[in-house]
């Protein structure tokens, strides 16, 4: 039994560790880790003690590049089924900003075709439009549908022998409905289809298969519980040999030590993506919150995730809710979304704010729903707080 598990046996001491932990729950319940969690203590730790060692040392001693690298590590160990190390782990901005390496790295060819899905969130179908003011390329949108639920059947009409990539969310933003990557992937590798996944909306919570993905991206401020302004970029190695980065900075290339080669030979590891001076804040806090993430244990994050989101769905339903989205049980992510039948949206939210931390999000159609999004650290009695204010 490990200290989490420890903790969860009474009620009092966990709240208290709560409490602490997460000192954002002093004020509010949080549940809206699909959109930008608050920062855990040990990241405000971390980055405190961290910037007092810059404050009294300078920046430039050594030491860095060891902790840089050991947050690579922890970032690739979540990828399952795959031989993997810190050298397929870039960091970047954001997921737009991993997802925009991708795009521009290809080297595309005029007729050449991408797939995305219309009902995605933007940042995971901007960067691919945004190329057809460079290329001449086509840009294939699986058709909307309200709940967002894209299956390989969906796909296959779409790929031909001039698709170059396809790039999905592994959860929808809004519905919570997640993809089959697995299916997907397989289906695509057979046919040499790069595939990409914007994973921000379940790294972190959801154990991840990488075994047919060639890349994977996802910033830290969602349910990896780490600060804004620092992403993950994880590729294949065979995939990223396929790009060429669009930006190559000093600290890109092979002969990067020899500052006058001026070379422009890119790194076979996926420092590659990494064009200049490092986000070693971001990934003092990250690294931190991904130690926190291994000692709680994958699995027993992701059976939290899932248990709490059908506990959601149990309790908003008995309270007169319809939901956007009605997942299976055993469907791996943690987004609810819903509205109540007889109360306006905006003027229920405002009334939850007051007690809780959701988010309020509308469809394509314009029609708005409250989401529910809870993580470990959230209890069945937090879910149960919220339906009685319903």
């Amino acid at each position: 039994m490990n200290n989490f598990d420890a903790l969860t046996r009474d009620d009092a001491t966990f709240q208290e560790w709560r409490r602490r932990a997460f000192p954002f729950f002093e004020a509010k319940i949080f549940l809206t880790h699909a959109s930008v969690s608050p920062l855990p203590q040990v990241a405000r730790d971390a980055l405190i003690e961290y910037s007092k060692l810059l404050a009294n040392r300078g920046q430039f001693e050594p030491g860095d590049e060891e902790m840089y690298n050991r947050a690579k590590t922890r970032a690739a160990r979540l990828m399952l089924n795959v031989e993997t190390s810190h050298e397929d782990v870039a960091f970047a901005d954001s997921t737009s900003h991993a997802l925009g390496i991708v795009a521009t790295g290809i080297n595309w060819k005029a007729g050449d075709n991408c797939v995305v899905a219309d009902g995605d969130f933007p940042a995971n179908v901007i960067p691919w439009k945004n190329l057809q003011h460079r290329h001449k390329i086509d840009v294939r949108l699986i058709p909307f549908r309200p709940t967002m639920q894209i299956t390989l059947d969906d796909v296959k009409p779409l790929v031909d022998d001039r698709t170059r990539i396809v790039s999905f969310c592994s959860a929808n933003f809004l519905s919570g409905c997640p993809i089959d990557i697995r299916a997907i992937g397989q289906w695509l590798r057979e046919r040499n289809v790069l595939f990409c996944v914007d994973a921000i909306q379940t790294l972190g919570a959801i154990q991840f298969d990488a075994t047919f993905v060639d890349f994977v991206c996802a910033d830290a401020h969602k349910w990896l519980l780490g600060p804004n302004g620092i992403a993950i970029l994880w590729s294949h190695k065979a995939a990223r040999q396929q790009l060429r980065p669009a930006i190559l900075g000093w600290l890109s290339p092979k002969e990067r030590d020899n500052w006058f080669a001026y070379d422009t030979t890119p790194l076979e590891s996926a420092e590659c993506f990494e064009p200049g001076a490092r986000n070693f804040l971001g990934a003092v806090a990250l690294d931190a919150v991904l130690a926190q993430h291994e000692e709680i244990g994958a699995q027993t994050v992701e059976n939290c995730v899932v248990n709490l989101r059908n506990h959601a769905v149990r309790v908003l339903e008995q309270s007169g809710c319809e939901l956007l989205y009605h997942p299976q049980a055993d469907e791996k992510a943690g987004i609810v979304s819903f509205r109540h039948r007889a109360r306006d949206v905006e003027e229920l939210f405002n009334s939850l704010s007051e007690h809780f931390a959701l988010s309020i999000r509308a469809d394509k159609s314009g029609d708005k729903w409250i989401r529910v999004s809870p993580h470990w650290m959230n209890v069945e009695s937090d879910l149960d707080e919220l339906a009685k204010y319903l």
